[in-house]
């Protein structure tokens, strides 16, 4: 637990530094979602859908999200041309204000240019009826 921990605050700060280039790998449909008006106590089912830009593999490591969000993405290797997916379920239970979420995707591939790995920071929006 304290190792995943500190891979995900490394990975985090890396790409603080290092600012997000996961466009460069990987061109995403949409970078921002608004869920619209949802009624409190909801659960609202979406997902970033994005393709591989380049002529090799890519791979998801991580996502990260805040409490109110579950995510599950694709996990084997994406080949050039091909598309994958981050499906993500908000909890508006566990969300008491209204927000923009964070949805941070961190790459096992690593930018030859700064020996990081590739990140992408999306979002969704909502909005409570």
């Amino acid at each position: 637990m304290m190792k995943s921990i500190y891979t995900a605050l490394l990975l985090l700060l890396s790409t603080i530094l290092v600012g997000q280039n996961a466009g460069e790998i990987a061109k995403f449909e949409e970078e921002i979602i608004a869920l619209g008006k949802i009624v409190k106590g909801e659960k609202v089912k979406n997902q970033f859908v994005f393709t591989n830009i380049t002529d090799s593999d890519i791979q998801i490591d991580l996502v990260s999200t805040c409490e109110c969000t579950a995510a599950k993405w694709t996990s084997a290797p994406i080949a050039p041309g091909e598309k994958g997916k981050i499906d993500f379920t908000f909890d508006s239970n566990k969300k008491d204000e209204v927000m923009p979420i964070d949805v941070d995707v961190y790459f096992m591939n690593i930018n030859p240019k700064t020996d990081n790995p590739y990140s992408i920071y999306l979002q969704y929006t909502f909005e409570y009826e």
